[in-house]
């Protein structure tokens, strides 16, 4: 069965779409970093991984966080175990 998609899901699933299509303005700086950047492409292309492993922190930190919830609470109601 596949699940509906409707109302915050979709919403998520839109907001990705749109950043896989346009990477440009995904990876973009303020203006006054492009403008002291813009002499040294090497440099620049650091600084935009750093935005982005910046920007990944706390939603890694967060799904961990309700990875473990979700874990404990289908462990305390007999869900699903590790296997022994």
């Amino acid at each position: 069965m596949v699940p509906k998609l409707t109302g915050p899901t979709l919403l998520g699933a839109a907001a990705v779409a749109i950043a896989l299509l346009l990477p440009e303005s995904a990876s973009a700086q303020c203006s006054m970093c492009r403008t002291a950047l813009e002499q040294n492409p090497e440099a620049a292309a650091g600084f935009n991984r750093a935005i982005l492993l910046l920007l990944a922190a706390p939603y890694a930190v967060f799904g961990s966080v309700a990875g473990y919830v979700v874990y404990t609470r289908r462990r305390a109601r007999g869900g699903s175990t590790p296997p022994s």
